[in-house]
């Protein structure tokens, strides 16, 4: 793998979510001769709202893509907090320009469907080949240097392989071994609104957070659609996870997630409620092995409490595509930096995603009374340390 350039790479990415289009676009950028595979076909409306921070948005911007990201999207003005049982405001803090002036940038609510809308036009642009409706499996021997590609039948040789293909990734479970089924502990639910008859609480331009016992919910408007984004989330059972989502009805959702009466009223309009099992995945050792590297959820699904899905998905593109830049002629030692890089970092966003869904499902009232008093009085008194915690991850450039 050391002695060809990056002109010459030929790569495959397994999946085209935003790790594997960014990352491929990112690749050729370098020179790479870059092919997409996605085994599903093509989604108008693939997913609900996210939220790109800072980190994220320096990616898309090396990507000259940040404007057109930012267009259909929203800047959120406050951050607001709730107590979940009686609605009670706990507090709100001034965003837009707080992040502004903190990081460079502030932050964007957005649908998925428009940022992966944007990177697939420029991947069209970029003239990269895509595949839809192929599945790439792997073909894998121990004794081999390299790992190949199955697809339609066929063997497929790629110098470097990304893979991008999700939480549940096939080519995890088979070149890194990841064979163990998880117990799943947290489950949302999401459905996405229009404006009409819900309550002035949900249509201001604000990230709206409520905390309850043993789970939380978030809203915030996706763009310029009109559309308000509804996340919930609580702590399960354990269960296996069977598939990625499931739909579920309305009256599931209010039965199982057992809202106030007038929280209830407010989702009249509701009509699809799809459940996801939040899937988390062990911290791995590595995301590279001979000439496959993993990327995004492939690499590590997390807890989502960080709201940092689709950041952690750019920011592997970005510093994968770096560690290329910075060893053009020796491959392997690319992979493996990159890995080395990117473990260390997932492990200090695990760490804190798990942190945060302590402290957002607090079941004990003391410890709710405690916490909610120790908002008010950061907010008040303090507001700048709410985000210091926050510096490392919304200032990462790789």
């Amino acid at each position: 793998m050391g002695l060809r350039k990056i002109s010459n790479l030929k790569v495959a990415v397994i999946g085209a979510g935003v790790a594997g289009l960014a990352t491929g676009l990112l690749l050729r950028q370098l020179g790479c001769d870059v092919t997409i595979f996605e085994k599903d076909k093509p989604s108008k409306k693939e997913g609900a709202g996210i939220q790109i921070t800072s980190n994220g948005q320096f990616v898309l911007e090396k990507l000259s893509l940040g404007e057109a990201v930012i267009r259909g999207g929203l800047m959120p003005d406050k951050l607001c907090l709730f107590d979940e049982d009686d609605l009670k405001s706990i507090g709100s803090l001034e965003i837009l320009n707080r992040l502004k002036h903190r990081y460079g940038r502030s932050f964007i609510a957005l649908h998925r469907s428009h940022l992966i809308k944007v990177l697939l036009e420029k991947v069209k642009a970029e003239k990269i080949k895509i595949n839809f409706g192929l599945e790439a499996l792997p073909l894998f021997a121990e004794d081999e240097q390299y790992v190949s590609i199955s697809c339609n039948g066929e063997k497929v040789k790629k110098d470097l392989i990304v893979v991008a293909d999700g939480v549940s990734s096939k080519w995890k479970k088979i070149i890194f071994n990841e064979s163990k089924e998880r117990s799943i502990s947290q489950s949302a639910y999401r459905f996405v609104l229009s404006k009409k008859n819900l309550p002035s609480v949900f249509l201001k331009n604000n990230v709206n957070l409520f905390f309850g016992r043993g789970r939380h919910f978030v809203t915030y408007p996706t763009g310029l659609d009109g559309k308000i984004n509804f996340v919930f989330c609580k702590r399960e059972k354990g269960y296996v996870a069977n598939g990625w989502r499931e739909k579920v009805t309305k009256k599931q959702f209010l039965d199982d997630f057992e809202l106030d009466e007038n929280l209830e009223a407010c989702f009249s309009n509701v009509k699809t409620v799809y459940k996801w099992p939040i899937i988390e995945s062990g911290i791995p050792s590595s995301v590279q092995k001979k000439n496959v590297v993993l990327v995004g959820d492939a690499a590590l699904g997390m807890l989502p409490y960080m709201a940092q899905g689709a950041n952690k998905a750019l920011e592997d593109s970005w510093v994968l595509a770096n560690c290329i830049r910075e060893y053009p002629l020796d491959l392997e030692k690319a992979l493996k930096k990159y890995s080395k890089k990117r473990v260390k970092r997932l492990q200090k966003l695990d760490k804190v995603s798990r942190l945060n869904e302590k402290i957002y499902h607090l079941e004990r009232k003391m410890f709710r009374w405690i916490f909610f008093l120790y908002l008010r009085l950061i907010i008040a008194f303090l507001p700048s340390l709410f985000f210091k915690r926050l510096d490392w991850i919304y200032n990462y450039k790789g």
